[in-house]
């Protein structure tokens, strides 16, 4: 019997060592990916618009960016209107584009701006509601 208590006890307190899970800082396993701000110039929020309309604004980044899409939507079901996008690599982009208004009464739109910070997928975004008609 004490041969069986001893061996329990060794192999329990070898299975129980041997499947230690290793801890890891998140710091070390997370890099830093680059950061960017986004400003919208043109529209502002709660702006309403008649006619056709200029996007313009930047995006600032910390680090060269992948890109970046501009996008107005109808705000009630978010069809899509107007998009645009470009693939660029660089910190800094500037946004001037014109849109074509097809709508002839008051009608709420969305514009999202989105950024991809890094090849990873991560990205920043900016959205704006106004009116146009």
């Amino acid at each position: 019997m004490k041969t069986f208590f001893i061996s329990t006890i060794l192999v329990s307190s070898i299975a129980l060592t041997a499947c230690k899970k290793d801890k890891h800082d998140d710091h070390d396993d997370h890099e830093d990916h680059a950061t960017a701000l986004i400003t919208i110039t043109n529209p502002q929020e709660n702006d309403t618009i008649q006619g056709n309309f200029t996007i313009t604004g930047s995006i600032a980044g910390t680090a060269n960016l992948h890109g970046y899409q501009v996008t107005v939507k109808k705000a009630l079901n978010d069809s899509i209107i107007y998009q645009s996008s470009t693939d660029e690599h660089t910190t800094n982009f500037t946004i001037n584009q014109a849109v074509t208004n097809p709508f002839t009464v008051y009608t709420p739109l969305k514009l999202e701006v989105v950024t991809v910070l890094d090849h990873d997928g991560n990205t920043e975004s900016k959205t704006v509601h106004f009116v146009v008609h």
